[in-house]
């Protein structure tokens, strides 16, 4: 069994287990059009779009204090970004559905690579002070994530 993610990084990755389920359903297309649409524009709203910026303004700029930007897993890292931004777009802003088994497949693939290399890159790059500091700011992938653990009831 591999390394544990580190506690700062497993909302981020909770989130990931959420965008595969969702690349699955669209590579597969076994739903009819309106549902897929439908899931996309949720995982897209709630979380999605925000998962990309806060990689690209708190993760990546953490990550530069100790390590090289100039690395090919980081660049295709954001130019999956830009690529997933456009076929998002299609499908849901110009309503073009041809794109959706290809959106599954780079969706599913920057997952990969993201949980693959960059992200025990930087679990390796990073001191412990600065990985437990970005812990905040990915606590909202708790909620957005329908595969998100719960919360501990603070009443009980």
């Amino acid at each position: 069994m591999g390394k544990r993610r580190h506690e700062a990084l497993q909302p981020l990755s909770r989130h990931h287990h959420y965008a595969l389920v969702v690349a699955m359903h669209l590579t597969r297309e076994e739903q009819p059009l309106p549902d897929l649409l439908a899931e996309l524009r949720r995982f897209w709203d709630n979380g999605g779009q925000a998962h990309f910026r806060e990689e690209e303004e708190i993760l990546l700029p953490a990550y530069a204090k100790y390590g090289s930007l100039d690395r090919d897993e980081i660049a295709q890292m954001l130019l999956d970004h830009v690529r997933i931004r456009s076929l998002v777009s299609r499908a849901l802003d110009d309503g073009d559905t041809s794109v959706l088994a290809e959106l599954g497949s780079a969706l599913r693939a920057h997952v990969h690579l993201e949980e693959q290399v960059i992200f025990p890159l930087i679990e390796e790059t990073l001191q412990e002070p600065d990985l437990t500091r970005l812990a905040p700011f990915f606590e909202e992938h708790r909620a957005s994530s329908p595969y998100a653990k719960p919360e501990p009831d603070a009443d009980a």
